[in-house]
C-alpha cells in the first residue's frame, strides 16, 4: 500500500533540474517557469549551490495538477559535492547556454555529462534551452551541440530577454514529454519483473 501511495505522490511530483554554465540566466528562467517573475532582472546574483522553487502546473492533455520541483544548480562547479543531492530523484534536465558565448558547448557538453547522462536519462528528458541576451539574434539558428545531438536530444528552445516568458509555454510541454517518458520506464521496469519472476 505505502508502494502504491509513493508512486502516486512521485507521479504527481516531478525534480527537474537546471543546468549550465555561469551567467546563462538559468536562476532567470526557473523564476518565469515557476512564475516568479515575469522579467529580467538587471543585477547579476549568482546562485550558491543550488536554489529550490516548487510551482504547480496543469498537465497537459489531462487536468491533473502536478507540483513541480525546480533545481536550480549553480554554475560554479566549486559546488560539485552536493550534485549526488541535487541529482537524486530528479526526472528531467534543463540545460541553459548562450551559443554566442565562444567556450559554451563545450562547457554545455560537459554539464550533460556530468547530469543527464550520468543520470541514465533518456533524450526525451533533456530540454535544451538557448539563451541570448538579444532578441535581434534569435532569427540566426545555433544549432544544438553536436555531442548532444548525436545522443539524441532534440528539444531545444531559443529564448532572448525580451521573450523569456516564452520559456513557460515550453516547459509545459516538456514536462509532458518527461512525465511519459517516467510513465514508460516504470511500465518497463514492472514488465522486467513480471518475466522474470
Amino acid at each position: 500500500y505505502l508502494d502504491k501511495m509513493r508512486a502516486a505522490d512521485s507521479a504527481n511530483r516531478q525534480k527537474v533540474v537546471i543546468v549550465g554554465p555561469c551567467e546563462v540566466g538559468k536562476s532567470i528562467i526557473a523564476n518565469v517557469i515557476a512564475e516568479a517573475a515575469e522579467a529580467v532582472s538587471e543585477a547579476y546574483r549568482p546562485t550558491t549551490g543550488v536554489r529550490i522553487l516548487e510551482c504547480e502546473t496543469e498537465v497537459r492533455g489531462s487536468s491533473q495538477r502536478v507540483t513541480v520541483e525546480l533545481w536550480d544548480v549553480s554554475g560554479d562547479t566549486k559546488f560539485q559535492k552536493s550534485w549526488p543531492a541535487i541529482k537524486k530523484d530528479a526526472v528531467g534536465a534543463i540545460l541553459v547556454y548562450n551559443p554566442e558565448k565562444q567556450n559554451h558547448e563545450q562547457e554545455l557538453e560537459q554539464w550533460f555529462q556530468w547530469f543527464p547522462r550520468t543520470m541514465n536519462m533518456s533524450p526525451n528528458q533533456v530540454l535544451v534551452i538557448q539563451s541570448l541576451r538579444r532578441s535581434d539574434l534569435q532569427q540566426r539558428r545555433f544549432p544544438l551541440p553536436s555531442k548532444l545531438t548525436a545522443a539524441g536530444v532534440n528539444q531545444l528552445v531559443t529564448v532572448s530577454a525580451e521573450d523569456i516568458v516564452g520559456a513557460r509555454k515550453h516547459f509545459g510541454t516538456f514536462l509532458e514529454t518527461v512525465r511519459q517518458s517516467v510513465l514508460d520506464k516504470q511500465r518497463q521496469e514492472e514488465e522486467d519483473v513480471m518475466k522474470g519472476g
